[in-house]
């Protein structure tokens, strides 16, 4: 088969910006239909692209790669002559291999410095309408000027995947609905404490999944208190995962990328937010989905929460109650 054009899309990391990524890629593929579109990421993070519709080759990368491995990669993709190359990540990494390739490319734009002013100052100058999609997007303005035309994000799971979902759970003796909870995040001031999870938990009375690293130690001190939770951290690939999630009846968690990937497999979910906020485009995409938070003014504080918090106590999370939870849930 011929094509009018070959697209290389380029997003190394992390999970929840790989599955925001689906959006402009949607926006990609219909303003190239007959384009051949590759996708390049980190092989860690491949599979969450798996069957989806509009990547005709998924590549990947060991995330260890040395300079010269790259280089030599670079020399690689430049014998694929692609026309176009939409670099969504910006990095030292995804530069390298620009770097080396003669190709028409866009790269995104971060807005460091907005971010910066924000964090130290509170002054947002953030649009209003300002998200990761709509950052994405603007670095492709020429195919969407519209930021009320955005593309969902999507993912996608087989029936098989998710029938042998079904067949751990039904092993782990849940039999009927149930909730997802996702507790950790990479930085532990964005998590949400053990002891409210298992307060909320007690309340909602339904049998629990937890769903993490074997890092997360969160889910292990969770588990623990309670008896009708299935501990799954660290025990799940990150497909299974998915398939898990597409079975929830209610999915809660921390701003990370797996609550992102259940928003992108459709389903409804309730965000806890802290240190990161919607000004600097954290937070929900769907309609259905809650953001649980509290306006404190010391709040965002990082783009990612990776900062420690300098006060006493990290009210923006603590001021979070069971109740707020709870109350998230029945809006679903």
């Amino acid at each position: 088969m011929e094509y009018d054009q070959k697209i290389l899309i380029i997003r190394f990391s992390s999970i929840g910006d790989i599955v925001l990524s689906t959006s402009p890629l949607r926006t990609i593929r219909i303003a190239y239909p007959e384009a051949q579109i590759t996708f390049l990421t980190l092989e860690t993070f491949a599979p969450l692209l798996e069957y989806h519709p509009d990547i005709d080759i998924l590549l990947s990368i060991n995330p260890k790669s040395t300079l010269r491995e790259l280089w030599n990669f670079a020399d690689y993709l430049q014998e694929k002559k692609y026309k176009i190359i939409f670099d969504l990540h910006n990095s030292i990494r995804s530069n390298i291999l620009l770097f080396r390739i003669s190709a028409k490319f866009y790269q995104i734009k971060k807005p460091r410095m907005k971010r910066l002013m924000l964090f130290l100052f509170h002054r947002n100058e953030f649009a209003s309408d300002f998200s990761i999609l709509t950052m994405y997007h603007d670095t492709f303005g020429h195919l969407l000027n519209d930021h009320s035309k955005l593309p969902h994000t999507k993912l996608i799971v087989s029936n098989h995947e998710i029938k042998e979902a079904q067949k751990m759970l039904l092993e782990k003796g849940i039999f009927n609905d149930f909730v997802t909870i996702i507790p950790g995040a990479a930085w532990p001031q964005k998590q949400w404490p053990a002891e409210n999870y298992i307060e909320t938990l007690k309340k909602i009375n339904m049998p629990v999944v937890l769903l993490g690293s074997e890092h997360d130690r969160i889910c292990f001190d969770i588990s623990s208190k309670l008896d009708n939770v299935v501990n799954l951290a660290g025990k799940t690939s990150l497909r299974q995962a998915l398939a898990i999630m597409a079975n929830a009846q209610f999915i809660i968690g921390s701003d990370t990328g797996l609550v992102h990937a259940a928003e992108a497999l459709g389903k409804h979910v309730n965000m806890i937010l802290g240190p990161t906020s919607s000004e600097t485009g954290g937070g929900v995409n769907l309609l259905g989905s809650n953001q649980i938070q509290k306006e404190v003014w010391c709040r965002p504080c990082s783009q990612n929460g990776k900062l420690p918090c300098y006060r006493k106590s990290q009210v923006c999370l603590e001021s979070i109650t069971p109740k707020d939870v709870i109350n998230s849930l029945v809006k679903c």
